[in-house]
């Protein structure tokens, strides 16, 4: 469970802007490419620079910022699956448990294994309605769950867990002398 896919690095031509990016098609006036221009040779580039001079710029992800899916260890080799419960927030058959702060692990409903997980997310992922942050991390969760299933140096258990919740907040009553209860 050591191996981690978040620390391996891509390989190929680094990011252009040093931040996540997308082609993007837009029609402009002449002028105002232009105007661009003189900023930048790059239309990009221009429109990024005139941007980040206008707001400052976007600060990077901080490398220590806790992902939206992760393996936590809890015991010698053994692991939750732990998500950030702000951006995923539904799996059909899957209760979400919250830690502490965003952080939540997963447990399945009674008689469901990882393909169920693996379906869940899937069947979230064709939802129309989800919005960006959350299709991203259930696209990483599902590509995760492959990766943990076909993963020979790990094996998946299910396994059954009690949640005791209280009613109120007030403290439980206190039992009485002499009365087994």
């Amino acid at each position: 469970m050591g191996r981690s896919t978040e620390g391996a690095r891509k390989r190929g031509r680094p990011s252009k802007f040093g931040r996540p990016a997308r082609v993007v098609a837009l029609t402009l006036p002449e002028d105002v490419v232009d105007r661009l221009r003189r900023e930048h040779r790059d239309l990009g580039w221009a429109i990024v620079k005139l941007l980040d001079a206008d707001r400052g710029p976007v600060p990077p992800r901080k490398a220590d910022a806790e992902p939206d899916v992760e393996l936590v260890t809890v015991a010698d080799r053994q692991s939750l699956i732990v998500v950030n419960r702000e951006v995923i927030k539904n799996l059909p058959g899957v209760n979400i448990i919250p830690l502490t702060g965003n952080r939540a692990f997963l447990a399945l409903d009674i008689d469901r294994g990882m393909s169920d997980l693996e379906l869940a997310a899937t069947d979230r992922l064709a939802e129309r309605t989800l919005d960006r942050l959350e299709r991203r991390a259930l696209a990483k969760l599902r590509a995760q769950l492959t990766d943990w299933r076909r993963d020979q140096e790990m094996r998946v258990h299910t396994r059954a867990i009690i949640v005791v919740e209280r009613r109120s907040r007030a403290l439980p009553p206190r039992r009485r002398r002499g009365r087994a209860t």
